[in-house]
Parts: structure tokens; C-alpha cells; sequence
């Protein structure tokens, strides 16, 4: 029978990671079937934690500092003794036959290397649009095989900025990692884990846009897989590409032609280019739903974004210098 190692970074917000430690308790899989691995990530577990941990038999493992999710997963990863790695995050709430569902599943298909489960809100909705057969590796919900997740490496601890504690792309890295692999990919819509809604902070929507730092790390590691899939919308034969990400660029760069063309004189020109940031403005807006209470927070995005951007243009270059005075 299958044994499954339940990996689970954390910071040790109680308020998290104590309900899902109860999701884990319900597991109608029996629990001789699998370990529970808690990866605090530069943070140390309350008593409260503490003591349910040990209820639990659960493992602690402790970072010394912190470096971010996809660091505290291989540290747990590397502790492990399953067949499979269980990805769950401290805010998720797998449903009580989680693990059953994924072990069944394995038990009919052990061909499988990777299953990724179903996320959704609470409400019920899924928190990622469905992309034909291809996974999303979402970590809240992914099963991977040991061996082959030791094999490319786990992991890249390189998508964490420390100073600005930026976490992003990581997921999409060792999903990517994994199919250069030739690792065997499936879902399983029936092993269901609750993540809450994103971003629904006043301040959220800058948050997201200082994300984006790590957008030209994966670019440079995974281009074509980056071009051909990281947020892409397609309609019937047509592909649109980064939608978001160019009307962040689009408007500032409109705002700042249109500031220079006032400068010399050319008033029509200035509204042109003012018409173009404003419909650019429009398209970011509408990620966040018209939400008039964010609209001063929505004009920030451009530039953070932009500037989140640059940074992290500097950041893979770096990578990409060090790598080569490695090699």
C-alpha cells in the first residue's frame, strides 16, 4: 500500500494552521498511511501548535531563517519517508477523504507521477480556470512521486526575495521541472482541498503586482513553457498573452508619452496617448471588479509592477551570471 508524506510550510499562524491540522486529524485514509511533516519557515510553533502536533505524531521541522515556501517544502521533502509527496498550504482545508481519494487513484494508476487535486473556494468555485488537460501545480493541492521530485531537484528556493518576503512562480517552476522530466501528470477532481479567496486586502492588488519580480527568473529558466503558458488566454485559434502584465506597461508608458507631448506643445497628440492609458487602466481595473474603493490602489499597479519587473530582470541576470561562473 501507498504511504503518503503530508508536507505543509508554514509561518505558525495559529489562526491557519490549527483548522487544518483538524482537516488532517478527520483523514478517513488510515492514518498508519501517512506522516504529517510541519516546515516552519524562519518561525518557531506556539505551545497550542505544539501540543497538537503532538497529537497529531505530526513532525516539526524548524529553518533557521527564513527563505521562503519552496525552501521549507524541500527541507520537510528531504525528511520524508512516503511514496508520494502531499502539497497542502497552512490556510487550505483538504476535504475528510483527501487522501483516500488521491490513494485510490494511485492504487488503480501507478504509473502516475504527479496529481494535482481539485482547489476551490469556499464557496465552491475553482480558484484557477481549467487549461485543457495541462496541470497548474498548485502546491495547495499536488501530489508528487518522491523520487521523481528528487530527481529534478524540488523545488527552486531562488523564486523568494527575503528582504520583501516575495514568494512567486515557484509552483509553475516545478511543474515545468517536472514535465522536462517526462514525469506522468493527472488530475483528480474528486480529492478536494478549500483554499480561501486571494487578494482580498485593500492593499492586495500591490502586493500582486510586486509579485511579478519573479516573472523573468522563470522566463529565463523555462521560456518556452513561460511564452506558452503562463497566463494565457485563448479564444478558439487565438492566443492572448500576458494581458495584464502588457497593459501595465502600456499605460505607463502612455502616460509618460502623453506627459512629454504636452511638454512640446502637442495637446492632441497628449490626449491620444491619454486615451490609450486610460483604456490600458480599464483592463487592469477590471481584475479587481471596477472595485471603486481600490480605484487610487489600481492607479499604483503600473508602476509597481513595472518596477517589480526590473527588479527582477536584475535578479535573473544574476542567476544567470552565477550559474556560469559555476559550470
Amino acid at each position: 500500500m501507498l504511504f503518503f508524506s503530508v508536507i505543509v510550510p508554514t509561518r505558525g499562524d495559529s489562526s491557519k494552521l490549527l483548522p487544518l491540522l483538524d482537516a488532517l486529524a478527520r483523514q478517513t485514509l488510515p492514518r498508519d498511511r501517512f506522516e504529517i511533516l510541519i516546515s516552519f519557515d524562519g518561525a518557531s510553533p506556539s505551545p497550542e501548535i505544539s501540543r497538537t502536533l503532538a497529537e497529531l505524531d505530526a513532525r516539526t521541522l524548524e529553518a533557521a531563517g527564513r527563505r521562503g515556501p519552496g525552501a521549507a517544502r524541500n527541507l520537510a521533502a528531504r525528511a520524508a519517508a512516503g511514496d508520494y509527496l502531499a502539497f497542502t498550504e497552512d490556510d487550505c482545508l483538504p476535504a475528510s477523504d483527501w487522501l483516500e481519494r488521491v490513494a485510490l487513484r494511485l492504487e488503480r494508476e501507478p504509473a502516475i507521477d504527479v496529481l494535482e487535486g481539485a482547489t476551490v473556494r469556499p464557496d465552491g468555485r475553482p480558484s484557477r480556470r481549467p487549461d485543457g488537460e495541462q496541470l497548474h501545480y498548485l502546491p495547495t493541492n499536488l501530489f508528487v512521486r518522491r523520487a521523481v521530485f528528487e530527481r529534478v531537484g524540488g523545488y527552486c528556493e531562488e523564486f523568494f526575495d527575503a528582504g520583501r518576503g516575495i514568494y512567486f512562480r515557484e509552483d509553475s517552476d516545478l511543474g515545468f521541472s517536472l514535465e522536462e522530466a517526462a514525469a506522468k501528470g493527472a488530475r483528480e477532481p474528486l480529492a478536494r482541498v478549500t483554499h480561501p479567496v486571494e487578494h482580498a486586502g485593500y492593499l492586495d492588488p500591490l502586493r500582486w503586482a510586486l509579485r511579478y519580480e519573479m516573472d523573468p527568473l522563470l522566463a529565463a529558466r523555462h521560456p518556452d513553457q513561460f511564452r506558452d503558458r503562463i497566463e494565457v488566454h485563448r479564444i478558439g485559434p487565438l492566443a492572448f498573452r500576458r494581458l495584464f502584465v502588457r497593459a501595465c506597461f502600456a499605460f505607463l508608458l502612455a502616460v509618460v508619452a502623453a506627459l512629454i507631448a504636452m511638454l512640446v506643445g502637442e495637446e492632441g497628440l497628449a490626449v491620444a496617448f491619454l486615451f490609450i492609458a486610460t483604456f490600458a487602466f480599464l483592463a487592469i481595473w477590471a481584475k479587481w471588479g471596477f472595485n471603486m474603493l481600490r480605484l487610487p490602489i489600481c492607479l499604483c499597479v503600473p508602476f509597481v509592477l513595472v518596477f517589480a519587473y526590473a527588479r527582477g530582470f536584475r535578479r535573473a541576470m544574476s542567476s544567470a551570471s552565477s550559474q556560469r561562473l559555476m559550470m
